[in-house]
């Protein structure tokens, strides 16, 4: 792991290097907008508290170095819902003495997780994008729905039946169909001003139904994960590592198994456990990344960003484009904002 850094450091060298920053209040539905550019990361940040006790948080951040810092959660008292639309996060939590101290979130799955009082280190990867929808609610918020236990996940039962709660950090499952509409109905608000508000309060609502439901679901029927030793996670990332140095012209599965010295069935499966994407799924999204930044950033034409990238073919570029930014490349070069 690279050196670990303070937030106060962090700040420190964010402050230093920033080469831009808007912010905005009480616009677009949000209590803060936040824009910023820094030698770190740029980050686009939104909140709004909808109700005393329950906040939504919209976070859509870009790394262009690799980063491990602390996290301090002394007195955050509030029980946490992250669903992950891109990226990967890696945090090291001392302290739980039920869950794993060292895990990972990933994208395409949800979160839930409560830990007052300790500090964990948050790991982030250079080429990254991290883009979450994050609710925090206060315990008395919750409590406010809850006529009886009976129906409610055994893991948030604790939270009102004792003064000092176990902590904990659950990975609760995939994001389901039914949340993903709910995702993209809290990022594309189709109105404004207090509807607006009255319509994302509803949705988030519905989001932490949909995962409290799919927490229900889960208890009882955990699926055992493959066996991944600190070895075999550490030759993993080499292997990311492989991959985003030669993602022009990246090695075959088998190849980058040798050069790792994995199994290559070990090696597949790992990958998608450690990094919630195939080996090659996540190569294409950090192809298109770096597409998206050349074509916005740069300005270069489309058939040079195609051999750039390592694409043999336009057209499969094009598509493979589009379904992940919702646009076109040509329209991505002309300015046209990525959905």
């Amino acid at each position: 792991m690279t050196n670990i850094l303070t937030e106060e450091q962090i700040d420190e060298i964010e402050q230093e290097t920033l080469e831009n920053l808007e912010v905005s209040y009480h616009t677009k539905g949000f209590d803060k907008i936040e824009k910023l550019r820094n030698s770190l990361h740029d980050t686009y940040y939104q909140v709004v508290e909808l109700r005393p006790g329950l906040s939504l948080e919209i976070i859509d951040d870009n790394y262009y170095k690799q980063v491990s810092y602390t996290v301090d959660h002394y007195n955050f008292y509030a029980l946490t819902a992250k669903f992950y639309l891109a990226g990967n996060h890696r945090v090291i939590c001392p302290g739980l003495k039920r869950d794993k101290e060292n895990y990972r979130e990933t994208v395409g799955n949800n979160y839930l997780f409560y830990l007052p009082d300790i500090e964990e280190i948050e790991q982030y990867f250079a080429g990254d994008r991290i883009y979450l929808i994050r609710i925090v609610l206060n315990i008395d918020f919750l409590r406010s729905f809850i006529n009886g236990l009976e129906y409610l996940p055994k893991q948030l039962q604790p939270l009102l039946e004792s003064d000092s709660p176990p902590l904990f950090h659950r990975p609760v499952g995939k994001i389901t169909l039914a949340m993903q509409t709910a995702l993209q109905q809290i990022v594309n608000v189709p109105y404004q001003g207090m509807i607006q508000r009255m319509y994302l309060e509803g949705k988030v609502l519905e989001l932490l139904a949909l995962q409290f439901a799919q927490l229900l679901e889960a208890e009882g029927d955990k699926q055992p994960l493959i066996n991944l030793k600190a070895g075999d996670i550490e030759k993993i990332y080499q292997v990311k590592d492989i991959l985003t140095k030669n993602y022009d012209h990246p090695p075959s599965l088998i190849d980058l198994a040798k050069k790792v010295g994995i199994n290559d069935n070990k090696l597949k499966y790992g990958f998608r456990e450690v990094f919630g994407t195939t080996v090659f799924g996540y190569l294409r999204d950090y192809r298109l990344e770096i597409a998206r930044k050349l074509l916005q950033e740069q300005k270069q034409n489309v058939r040079t960003v195609v051999n750039l990238i390592g694409y043999a073919n336009q057209s499969h570029f094009a598509a493979a484009f589009k379904r992940k930014f919702g646009i076109t490349p040509q329209d991505c070069r002309l300015g046209r904002k990525v959905v």
